[in-house]
């Protein structure tokens, strides 16, 4: 059915032209036709939202809101909530590394992959929160409108909306009967089909179902299996009841589905500048062995570059590490392989599997205490799992393993990875998630000087994951390691013969935790209108946010401490071991963070002589984020010990102005804002010894926003927003792991066991090189010299007889290491972790200074049919994807060109749209996020869906 929408021929003022923009036929089901939307001549349309939590014309918002009703959104093909940085100023989107997103307003969104941490942008469905969904995967259908709300909306959205706040909110049931289906055929062999049928079962019941169903080839090409990888296989489906038996109640009780189960690629590209290690070392040459673990796989640079399409060094990775020291390779198994320059071709041993399943349960109920005075309960569960299983390497290697004496014909086998003579590694990533929310609202609508809004809301949230790596070069040292049980003082690590794994094997990476939040929070909000011409609004939330983790210790290579030998555990069996299996117990960790949020607005709209109307708005609020936990590290990684378990939470102070005007007859609407932000302890992420990161920097954001929509003569209209936004960072000096040294001639890295990285004298080190390798002259030390695995003992502090940890006169962080078997028994050693980057007068990430809009349409007669041809382009300037704002990190600017022509039938209730996106086919990196350095620090790089072309033919009953 339609959305609510009234026409003037003299249009008031409205927060968001986007609202204006042409009412295209879609599959919305809307009751207005093409035909009687052309007939209003110049009169653009009105829209009523909800984006201050009750109805309200657009234009009597004083919020930076834009909205769409599902007509807009099928004429600009923004089909997901991906596409809406196309239209909406200063807004920014894209895929993050673990199937996550990056949805930032304002240079506010969240750079984030650990699960306690949450977005900044705050995604609601009908007003109801999640903070765990699929909501970067899903498609819009049977969408009565979408709101996106800019700047902190803490008072009426609560926690998490320090950004903003997007609403999806979705067609209900009507007492019509009717209905629509859509037929859509593209490109990449893509069908999509959706519908919708409303159902009146009486005078006061009614059903409205929906659905849709969506498959698709890839748009990727996997060059290692020579499949089209990142193809579409998703269902969802939509189930609303109505039950209005009277004025007083309005019960609607929603069941909603989404299920996919396809190729989806998690990652991007990766993107690598090669770093072979050094030949030499202070004149001392390195083996071919010690290179790879003085390598950290890829080194810094542009990634817009030849050399940006290199291959990582495989023995700098967490599989390859070990596999030159027992003979199975000879170093790089990558040496000499580059990659296809396309950034939509990728190379991997497998294709990706990605699985996502949720249901989302809701219940909506509103009872009207008296004519003036109405009370909301708003419930909602929402379950969801999913599965992610992606290539770990990225590259497939030409070079083979050496046979040795353990592996003969040179193939290792790996349960979980089956038999290989090369180097294979994948990831594998299950999630489960559940949340329960409960609000209650009340809220009047006395029609005068006086209006309020009180309410609370309680929210449970737990979050169940457990992210693998696996690897033959992991599983082949463990059996290496298993043939030696038995010897004094060394023990078999347990092999998981499991597939897929079940968490009990040491010989594979396993980072898993339980995390549960509870929110609980009071609010209200007044609205005074002092004169005809001046309203005021005030709005205060109290909340309290309580989190707990059970982080399980990373046990890779972790031995056994008691007896019994398990199955699958070595060839050897030894009477100190007890199965070492499993995760070890988790601890539980709890932080409470209690906050008080809100907004002041005032209102004006004075008579101008030269408008039709004119709103001018300012207006204070104030955001907040809670702080949340860092995903457990690996306890055999040597900076272990300085990663804090919890990170702190953000808040900001946004300062708004805005004015809104109607002009030239209802013809003009054009709309300024501008904005500067105070931000403190904004949360940014990386990954650090495998493990989620998260450091908070402090920063200041100031804005501008234009907003218009032109209609000169009947049926042909022009809309244009443009954005400008100055980020900078005020202070902080954070650690780049792909740059530890900053350039400093003393200092060179290292590699761990763990396949992290660590820094050390440059000086130092050559020593200690030539003594292990027996160069010529070099003293000879026993247990050091020929030793193969001397160098994995620096960054755990093994090596403080050397001096390769005095850092006198360097500015370098240290982590405290505790030696064992060191000189001094039990002592500590600082290891250097990396110099330091000072972040003050950085830019924000992913906040590009420059967005601009810019869509054209017009429509004629047809003999009996209505054709309207629309074009959209979106332009960005340039970004950087992290706050070090390195080369690295440089995102360039991008434009995007759409087109529609819609052939529209009213008196059939057809239409036909033809439809291209991307037509130019561009192919811009979008977002890069940096690996792990146990992945060799590869940097991941996001792109644009490539041209995609299409017609859809919708049937209206």
């Amino acid at each position: 059915m339609s959305p609510s929408r009234r026409r003037r021929p003299l249009i008031a003022s409205a927060v968001t032209v986007a609202s204006f923009a042409a009412a295209a036929p879609a599959p919305a089901g809307a009751a207005e036709t093409p035909a009687a939307a052309a007939t209003a001549a110049h009169a653009l349309e009105e829209l009523v939202v909800t984006a201050e939590r009750r109805k309200a014309a657009i234009e009597n918002v004083p919020l930076a809101v834009s909205a769409f009703t599902g007509d807009q959104l099928a004429a600009s093909r923004l089909d997901g909530p991906r596409d809406l940085l196309l239209a909406v100023p200063n807004m920014n989107f894209s895929r993050s590394f673990f199937g996550g997103y990056n949805m930032s307003i304002r240079g506010i969104g969240s750079k984030f992959v650990g699960l306690s941490g949450e977005y900044g942008v705050s995604i609601h469905e009908n007003a109801t929160p999640f903070t765990y969904s699929h909501i970067a995967d899903a498609e819009f259908f049977d969408v009565e409108r979408v709101e996106v709300l800019r700047g902190p909306q803490g008072a009426l959205y609560g926690r998490n909306a320090t950004g903003g706040t997007l609403d999806v909110i979705t067609a209900r049931p009507t007492d019509q009967l009717g209905g629509w289906a859509t037929a859509e055929y593209g490109n990449y062999d893509s069908v999509r089909l959706s519908g919708a049928l409303n159902l009146p079962l009486n005078d006061m019941l009614s059903v409205r179902i929906a659905g849709i169903r969506l498959k698709r080839d890839g748009f990727f090409t996997n060059t290692g299996t020579g499949d089209a990888v990142d193809g579409r296989d998703i269902g969802a489906s939509r189930i609303t009841v109505r039950l209005h038996p009277n004025q007083a109640l309005d019960l609607n009780v929603m069941v909603e589905t989404f299920d996919e189960s396809d190729s989806r690629s998690r990652v991007g590209k990766p993107l690598c500048i090669k770093d072979p290690g050094p030949s030499s070392l202070n004149g001392v040459a390195v083996s071919a062995a010690n290179r790879g673990l003085l390598s950290q796989g890829c080194l810094p640079g542009s990634r817009y570059g030849n050399a940006a399409f290199g291959t990582v060094n495989s023995s700098a990775t967490l599989g390859g590490i070990f596999l030159p020291l027992f003979g199975l390779t000879q170093g790089d198994l990558l040496t000499g392989q580059t990659q296809d320059h396309d950034l939509r071709h990728i190379q991997s041993v497998a294709d990706p599997i990605y699985q996502a399943h949720s249901r989302f349960y809701q219940i909506d109920a509103r009872f009207a205490l008296t004519p003036r005075l109405n009370l909301e309960s708003l419930t909602g569960f929402n379950y969801d799992h999913g599965l992610s299983v992606q290539d770990y390497l990225r590259a497939v290697p030409r070079l083979t393993f050496t046979p040795t004496r353990m592996f003969p014909d040179g193939v290792v086998a790996d349960p979980q990875l089956g038999a290989s003579n090369t180097l294979r590694s994948s990831d594998y990533y299950p999630t489960q998630a559940k949340e329960f929310t409960q609000e209650v609202r009340l809220y009047s609508d006395f029609g005068g000087a006086f209006d309020f809004s009180l309410g609370a809301l309680h929210r449970n949230f737990q979050v169940r994951s457990e992210y693998f790596v696996l690897s033959n070069g992991l599983t082949a040292f463990a059996q290496f390691r298993d043939t030696l049980a038995g010897f004094p003082g060394v023990f078999p690590i347990y092999i998981d013969p499991n597939t897929p794994p079940d968490g009990s094997g040491h010989a594979y990476f396993d980072n898993a935790a339980l995390n549960r939040a509870q929110s609980d929070s009071i609010f209200g909000e007044a609205y005074w209108r002092a004169t005809s011409s001046l309203k005021l609004t005030l709005g205060l939330r109290a909340s309290r946010d309580h989190k707990e983790s059970e982080p399980n210790p990373v046990t890779l290579f972790a031995p056994a401490t008691l007896a019994a030998a398990p199955p699958a555990s070595g060839q050897r069996a030894n009477p100190a071991f007890n199965g070492g299996r499993g995760l070890p117990p988790a601890p539980l960790l709890e932080r409470d963070d209690d906050s008080t949020t809100g907004r002041a607005i005032v209102e004006w709209t004075p008579k101008l002589g030269f408008t039709d109307r004119t709103m001018v708005y300012a207006s204070y609020s104030h955001g907040f984020k809670p702080g949340g936990f860092n995903t457990p590290c690996d306890l055999q990684s040597p900076g272990c010990g300085s990663i804090s378990p919890t990170y702190a939470p953000e808040t900001v102070d946004a300062y708004e102005i805005g004015t809104r005007n109607v002009l030239a007859h209802g013809r003009l609407v054009l709309n300024l804002t501008a904005f500067h932000y105070d931000y403190g302890g904004y949360q940014v992420a990386a990954i650090i010894n495998k493990s989620s990161v998260a450091q908070n920097v402090d920063a200041a954001i100031d804005g501008l926003e234009l907003e218009s929509v032109w209609e000169p003569v009947e049926r042909l209209r022009f809309n244009l927003s443009v954005g400008w936004l100055k980020t900078r960072i005020r202070g902080g000096a954070v650690l780049d792991t792909l740059d530890r040294t900053q350039g400093d001639p003393r200092l060179s890295i290292v590699k761990a066991q763990d396949g992290s990285n660590c820094v050390v004298d440059r000086a130092a080190l050559a020593g200690l090189l030539a003594i292990q390798q027996g160069q010529p002259g070099a003293r000879t030390v026993a247990g050091v010299t020929g030793n193969p695995l001397t160098l994995l003992g620096v960054c755990s502090g093994l090596a403080a007889a050397y001096g390769l940890y005095d850092y006198a006169g360097m500015n370098v962080l240290t982590a405290p290491v505790a030696v064992d078997n060191s000189p001094l028994p039990n002592s500590v050693v600082q290891v250097g972790q990396g110099v330091p980057v000072s972040l003050r007068g950085h830019r924000l990430p992913n906040a590009p200074e420059w967005t601009l809009a810019f869509g054209a349409e017009y429509g004629w007669d047809l003999w009996d049919w209505l054709a309207t041809l629309r074009g959209d382009y979106y332009r960005q300037g340039g970004s950087y994807a992290r706050i070090f704002n390195s080369a690295t990190d440089k995102l360039r600017g991008y434009g995007v060109l759409n087109a529609t022509l819609t052939l529209a039938s009213p008196r059939r209730d057809f239409d036909v749209r033809l439809f291209v996106k991307n037509l130019t086919d561009a192919t811009p990196i979008t977002d890069l996020y940096l690996s792990d350095d146990s992945s060799g620090l590869m940097t991941n790089a996001f792109t644009l869906e490539p041209r995609t072309w299409g017609v859809a033919v919708t049937k209206r009953f």
